[in-house]
């Protein structure tokens, strides 16, 4: 099957993706795709355009996906193809690959594209298993548009590799939200917590590339103050590399299994639904005096003990253990840390026990995978947009804080869990931070 150059389509899927109507066969064509529910889909000439549902006032990013096609050509081959569909190119670093056990072959680079005369950050990224291929183009208008939702291309990205075992689709609901199950919580082996075992959060350092097509303001964390402030990098358009710092999170279950990053859901939602989710992110632990190593896949990692609540990584950065808080209370109102202006959704947390979703904050910060549906498998990839809307728009309830896991039960019987922590050195019931499902949230 040929398909049109990303450049013949991109312009009219960047009007399209928030305007066209859902069209019936759009996620037939990327089953397996992996994105959130509420993201836009649109089709046009067999390639998905797919665009976030929470982009700030005037912002853009689209993401092409081709369905897998047949394809014998090398993967240095099909990815330079990739390049010359999309239209002109700057590359920003040497491209990348990845390979996985299960046969799978990422290229990928991050550059700038021009098109029509405006330049985007970009991402082309082409997949290869046997003869299988699928091609992305992910495309923003600034860096900062790209990197806010660079963690959802790259899982959209790696989803390729399930396109011969797709996930479980959900029924689309109808006039009234989805039902939630009774839930049955799981409360984590008394072992842990005790000895080396818990959740530690530390500082991982990361150099990332900017295309250089220009950078807004954006809320930058100034330790001096203990504030989040307004910093303005300006539009220049250079090509530059930095390093930066951010936030990570082990988990050291007592039996010697490890995972980076919490559960989806948090240690008190099903065990074994959670390990069957992001498997390459499970691995083991194991302790050689006062040395501990982790093994994940091919990747291999090593902490120092420092004593029962602090652990020094290889790099020598400190990895603290983070207390899990189970029963407390929350009180307070929190915005994602770089998404605060006056109409950002907002999470009202209070210490009877209630919460509030102000500006649909769950749709922006949970995913379909947060919804505990019927089957508790379920994956939304079905639904409509005004049908995830609904479903996935929080509003009232009550909530319950316990094992880094939130749980918040909605009035009209929905439940979501999200994995979510206080950093340390944050006070209950009023913690001026708070980590919801990976995202850093700061208190009004």
């Amino acid at each position: 099957m040929k398909h049109a150059p990303a450049s013949g389509i991109l312009l009219g899927c960047m009007i399209a993706a928030s305007t066209a109507a859902q069209q019936p066969d759009v996620h037939e064509l990327t089953p397996w795709l992996d994105v959130p529910a509420a993201w836009s889909r649109t089709v046009e000439n067999d390639v998905v355009a797919v665009s976030p549902d929470d982009l700030p006032l005037g912002a853009q990013l689209l993401l092409l996906v081709e369905p897998a096609t047949k394809s014998h050509e090398s993967l240095a081959v099909a990815y330079a193809q990739a390049l010359r569909d999309l239209g002109p190119w700057r590359a920003v670093g040497e491209p990348v690959e990845q390979r996985f056990d299960n046969g799978w072959v990422f290229r990928m680079g991050v550059g700038v594209a021009t098109l029509e005369g405006k330049n985007y950050t970009a991402q082309t990224a082409v997949a290869h298993s046997g003869d299988l291929r699928v091609r992305f183009w992910a495309l923003a208008d600034l860096d900062d548009t790209f990197n806010r939702y660079k963690n959802a291309v790259g899982t959209a990205i790696a989803s390729a590799q399930d396109i011969s075992h797709p996930p479980a689709i959900a029924t689309a609901p109808s006039g009234s939200p989805v039902k939630a199950a009774a839930l049955k919580t799981h409360k984590p082996d008394t072992a842990f917590g005790k000895g080396i075992s818990g959740v530690y959060v530390g500082i991982e350092r990361g150099l990332s590339a900017s295309a250089g097509v220009g950078s807004g303001p954006q809320q930058v964390f100034n330790q001096s103050t203990g504030r989040y402030e307004t910093s303005n990098t300006g539009t220049a358009p250079a090509v530059q590399t930095q390093i930066s710092d951010y936030a990570e999170v082990d988990v050291f279950y007592p039996d010697g299994t490890y995972r980076r990053r919490l559960p989806v859901r948090g240690l008190a939602s099903d065990p074994n639904w959670e390990r069957r989710q992001q498997k390459d992110l499970w691995g083991t632990w194991q302790r050689n005096g006062n040395k501990i190593i982790v093994r994940r896949g091919a990747y291999t990692t090593s902490y120092t003990v420092e004593n029962d609540n602090t652990l020094i990584s290889d790099r020598g950065r400190p990895w603290a253990r983070i207390a899990p808080s189970s029963g407390k209370r929350l009180d307070g109102m929190y915005a994602r840390a770089d998404y605060r202006d006056a109409v950002a959704p907002r999470l009202v947390l209070r210490a009877d026990g209630s919460y509030e979703d102000r500006g649909d904050f769950l749709r922006m910060i949970g995913s379909a995978t947060n919804l505990v549906a019927p089957d508790g498998d379920a994956m939304l990839a079905r639904w409509s947009d005004a049908e995830a809307r609904r479903a996935l728009a929080g509003d009232s309830g009550t909530y319950t804080y316990e094992n880094f896991t939130l749980t918040l039960r909605d009035r009209d019987g929905r439940v979501w869990q999200l994995n979510a922590y206080v950093p340390p050195g944050e006070a209950l019931p009023r913690p001026r931070r708070l980590v919801i499902n990976g995202r850093a949230l700061v208190r009004d």
